[in-house]
């Protein structure tokens, strides 16, 4: 062999030792940082089934912390979209369920799950949020679709066996429990500093969040029957307010000067579009009297 045919030969071997590794002998700690890119449906219904080094990847914990099963909810978890196709495809899923795959993802997490956004879609919220209750008590953001009256109630019960609990975003506000929700907010979870919900606000409600949860930095009460004297009493008492908005709110004026006096010592104060009676109650409506409201009236009744 001559010297041009050996120094070929050494570049090429040396070219394939430099070569990149096929996808799927990549490290798993590798494969989990590209996997980070993907949405839930595909680590649990696509990257499994490619070969054992995916498998192995799209398994891990980390990949499973955030669960945000809103986004995107109709169209992602009928039984027709494409998601239950899948599973009945790879995995033999006859009846896909919300919540079967709620269960797979909270079972991907290990107990690691920080983050939980549920959709409208739970056919048993109460058996789903016990769930959750026993799988994620590493749980530190948690939003909730509108509950039915027995599993408010039952929420509060459950906040203790979340103690790394900083935000709860409720689509609808307890309408009974609520003071014993924040009660169990203040006792149980320490760092606790944001609420987001909306609905009718009532004089032990707003007492409940000055009592309870002094230290709250961020509330969002907007589109909510929020009267004056509550916003005044809630000001009062969450004294480390840094954020506050109750936009499109019906019970005080978005221009009363008492309300932007108290209002101003909290660094993000917005009220806008909020106004002391619901002008739908002074002017009529088109075709008034068969019963049509726009969706801001259904939210303060």
């Amino acid at each position: 062999m001559d010297e041009t045919a050996a120094s070929t030969q050494e570049i090429a071997g040396a070219s394939a030792a430099m070569a990149p590794p096929p996808w799927a002998d990549m490290e798993t700690d590798c494969l989990a940082h590209v996997f980070r890119r993907l949405d839930l449906e595909d680590l649990a219904a696509a990257a499994p089934l490619v070969c054992r080094g995916w498998r192995r990847a799209a398994a891990d914990p980390s990949l499973w912390r955030a669960l945000d099963l809103r986004r995107d909810h109709v169209a992602r978890f009928m039984p027709w979209a494409p998601l239950a196709a899948a599973f009945a495809r790879r995995y033999g899923v006859a009846r896909f369920s919300l919540a079967g795959f709620l269960r797979l993802c909270v079972a991907r997490a290990q107990g690691s799950a920080d983050d939980v956004m549920l959709p409208p879609l739970l056919a048993s919220p109460a058996a789903d949020l016990h769930h959750i209750s026993l799988e994620c008590p590493r749980l530190r953001r948690l939003a909730l679709p509108q509950l039915p009256t027995g599993d408010e109630a039952r929420l509060a019960e459950l906040i203790p066996r979340w103690p790394l609990l900083e935000h709860l975003e409720l689509d609808a506000k307890p309408s009974t429990s609520f003071p014993a929700l924040a009660a169990q907010l203040g006792e149980h979870c320490p760092n606790f500093t944001s609420l987001k919900t909306s609905g009718a606000v009532k004089p032990e409600d707003a007492a409940a969040l000055a009592l309870s949860l002094p230290g709250l930095r961020t509330l969002c009460l907007d589109r909510s029957y929020l009267p004056k004297q509550e916003l005044l009493a809630i000001l009062a008492g969450c004294r480390a307010l840094r954020e506050l908005t109750a936009r499109g709110c019906v019970g005080f004026d978005e221009g009363d000067e008492e309300v932007a006096r108290r209002g101003c010592r909290v660094a993000r104060f917005d009220v806008g579009g909020s106004r002391a009676v619901d002008e739908l109650q002074d002017e009529p409506l088109a075709g008034a009297g068969d019963g049509l409201c726009d969706s801001s009236y259904v939210d303060v009744m």
